[in-house]
């Protein structure tokens, strides 16, 4: 039974996995369905070793092979040396390989994966084990950089810690809620974690089977398909659908707006994440507004052509038609000077004053060309009965800072032809929206 070859002049080591493990189904049979090598040049033991290795050693002609560069078990004048040289290159072997014949050499069985996934998907027989991080097939061998091992390896234990931690919140979740009654206790709800492994596995211990891509695409065709008929022969489950689903749109726009909040994301990133999320930016009104266009041309053009006016969103009011402009800075944004203009008052920046007047210009030029840029546009449902001018900008003072608040507070209020409203009101707005349309208990056609 063949285990192992050493070809001493080249320093090839060829495995071969064999279940060696006493008891086991199939003693002495092959460890794996098709791949039945596992090659490396131990020369690479020297940068990729899990412990101290010399490969120079290994070339000095010590007869303990036989002439078939099999590994000599029989010759018992080397006993010592041939048990000696054997633990000095099993030992040295990269984290991830089995060392112990006992057990059957190969590869650890997280690992195993690698060789499943190379006969299920190729014709080798053979894994080589080369130098750097490269993954290729070549005819009948599959060569997978030792570096790159290295990585899947340490990956994999990584994964393994995490699912040993997440099972652990829900195991320990499961314990509280047991005999959370007895001991007058809240019910608690595990902790998924933040990393994308750690909710996976914490979702599947917790019992909840997750749709894979297929089976999402699947759904979403089903329900497009069959709306019409499910609002039409069970119209309080289709109400019920409707709104689970815009629950769960409105939760996916506050995650993205305070991740995004969080990363002191540019003015331009504003703009796009704008044009994709209206519903955001609606926030900002107090009456049925709907979007015209972003970057409108409000006019303004001098005789060279050059001059145009630009507003960063143009809206209306869906039932008059009576136009509105938003002005949008950055999260960031000074809304206050840095020093107080007198004891407890400070003076809007000059970020803010600039935006205000920027933003009452555009309405200028917009009421004096609206009847050319209807013309122009061919959209003839605006009015400027009274354009409505807002400006998106920065963060409100925090509550620690009383006199700030005071000073935000009392400039927006008397700036009566512009509202100032900052980015954290809109996510606050978005989170009281989500909290109100959240539903206290099911109704008894619900359930």
């Amino acid at each position: 039974m063949k285990l192992v070859e050493f070809d001493a002049e080249t320093g090839i080591l060829k495995i071969h996995p064999i279940n060696t493990l006493q008891g086991h189904g199939d003693y002495l049979g092959p460890k794996y369905t098709r791949v039945h090598t596992l090659t490396l040049n131990v020369a690479l033991l020297d940068h990729y070793s899990s412990g101290l290795f010399d490969s120079s050693e290994l070339f000095d002609s010590s007869g303990l092979f036989d002439s078939s560069g099999l590994f000599d078990s029989q010759l018992d004048d080397h006993d010592g040396d041939y048990q000696l040289e054997l633990e000095s290159i099993f030992e040295a072997l990269p984290y991830g390989f089995v060392k112990d014949f006992n057990y059957g050499l190969g590869l650890l069985k997280d690992l195993n994966r690698i060789v499943r996934l190379v006969e299920d998907n190729t014709a080798c027989d053979e894994i080589v084990f080369v130098d750097g991080r490269s993954a290729a097939v070549d005819h009948t061998e599959f060569h997978l950089g030792l570096a790159r091992f290295a990585d899947i390896w340490a990956e994999i234990r990584r994964i393994s810690d995490r699912g040993i931690r997440a099972t652990a919140r829900v195991k320990d979740a499961f314990v509280h809620n047991n005999l959370s009654a007895d001991l007058d206790l809240i019910l608690a709800e595990p902790s998924l974690g933040r990393h994308p492994n750690s909710r996976t596995i914490a979702k599947a211990a917790s019992g909840i089977e997750e749709l894979s891509t297929v089976e999402r695409e699947a759904l979403v065709d089903t329900v497009a398909s069959e709306s019409a008929s499910l609002a039409a022969h069970s119209p309080q489950k289709f109400q019920r659908l409707k709104r689970d689903i815009e629950l769960v749109s409105l939760d996916r726009l506050i995650k993205t707006y305070e991740d995004s909040l969080s990363q002191n994301k540019p003015e331009s990133y504003w703009q796009s994440f704008f044009d994709d999320n209206a519903f955001a930016l609606q926030q900002v009104f107090g009456a049925p507004m709907v979007s015209v266009r972003s970057s409108a041309n409000v006019g303004g053009t001098g005789l060279s052509g050059s001059g145009d006016k630009i507003a960063d969103y143009l809206f209306k009011n869906s039932l008059t038609n009576n136009v509105a402009l938003v002005e949008i800075k950055k999260p960031t944004t000074q809304l206050l000077e840095g020093r107080e203009y007198r004891q407890g008052v400070f003076g809007p920046s000059k970020e803010l004053n600039g935006a205000v007047a920027q933003v009452l210009d555009q309405a200028y030029s917009l009421t004096k060309n609206l009847t050319s840029l209807k013309e122009s546009s061919r959209q003839w449902d605006l009015e400027s009965y009274a354009v409505s001018c807002f400006v998106v900008a920065g963060r409100t003072p925090l509550a620690s800072d009383p006199a700030r608040q005071k000073s935000f507070e009392l400039y927006r209020a008397n700036s009566r032809s512009v509202t100032i409203v900052t980015y954290d009101e809109i996510l606050e707005r978005l989170r009281l929206l989500r909290e109100f349309l959240t539903p206290a208990s099911p109704s008894a056609e619900e359930v």
